[in-house]
């Protein structure tokens, strides 16, 4: 399989980047700068220059766009002479809706909606999935679930549920890293190297996010087990209950959801 990708940015690149161990798929990049593809594969054999936009579609059968949602037009443009219904056109940009490009490739081509976040650059991605073009066949949605799969986890959803997940999966490393910020404020604070902090700190959000996942337990119930009575945890867990901290935590992601809905328009 042949996989390209125009913008190679934190997104675009980070696909590509985690797919260079891949040695079954044939990789293609293009960017308004060179570098940034040329900078994704270190032993400079696995993923190849595309000059134009148009080149890349012509050698790919999926085509990957990561560029913003407001060159997305031009770049469908640009791009829809290489198109037929050998190949996937695939859209990492954000507010960009189905149907907006199946009009772009002018249904010469299945597309399929995607959104990424931000650890896919470190192989540790989740993607949402949107399979609502009636022309994408079973065994193309197969093999994309299979891309991704390599990447991190992948989930299928339809389009109506994309700004909630924009808003939940796609904003929440930055809301993750806001908390992970506040415990190294308390690190510092108690005397601990910034640099100790980090990587303690760190280590502690992946533990805990492979045991919750790993587990299958709710959230609540492996909190309790945190807490001894009368211990430390439940005090500063006591804390953060009376300051409204899940409270706030859920205003904004759906501060997020409404901010999506003002871009898309709705």
């Amino acid at each position: 399989m042949k996989i390209g990708c125009i913008g190679c940015g934190n997104m675009g690149g980070g696909v590509l980047k985690g797919l260079v161990p891949h040695t079954e798929y044939e990789l293609f990049g293009h960017d308004h700068t060179r570098a940034k593809v040329e900078s994704l594969d270190a032993e400079g054999h696995r993923v190849i220059w595309a000059e134009t936009p148009l080149a890349l579609a012509e050698a790919a059968d999926i085509i990957i766009l990561a560029v913003k949602p407001y060159q997305m037009e031009a770049m469908l443009e640009e791009i829809r002479p290489a198109l037929d219904g050998s190949k996937v056109v695939l859209s990492l940009a954000a507010a960009v809706s189905q149907e907006k490009l199946m009009q772009g490739v002018q249904n010469r081509c299945p597309v399929v909606r995607t959104m990424p976040n931000l650890p896919v650059i470190v192989g540790k991605g989740v993607f949402a999935l949107c399979f609502d073009d009636a022309s994408l066949g079973d065994s193309r949605k197969a093999e994309l679930i299979a891309v991704f799969q390599k990447l991190g986890m992948a989930v299928v959803l339809p389009e109506r549920l994309f700004p909630a997940f924009t808003s939940l999966v796609g904003c929440g490393p930055a809301f993750v890293f806001l908390f992970m910020e506040g415990l190294l404020n308390a690190g510092i604070t108690m005397g601990l190297k910034a640099s100790d902090s980090r990587e303690l700190i760190a280590a502690m959000v992946e533990g805990s996010a492979r045991l919750a996942l790993e587990s299958g337990e709710s959230f609540a119930d492996l909190r309790v087990k945190v807490c001894s009575p009368a211990g430390t945890t439940i005090r500063g867990v006591n804390h953060l209950e009376r300051m409204a901290v899940p409270g706030h935590v859920a205003d904004a992601v759906l501060e997020a959801l409404k901010r999506d809905r003002e871009m898309a328009g709705n």
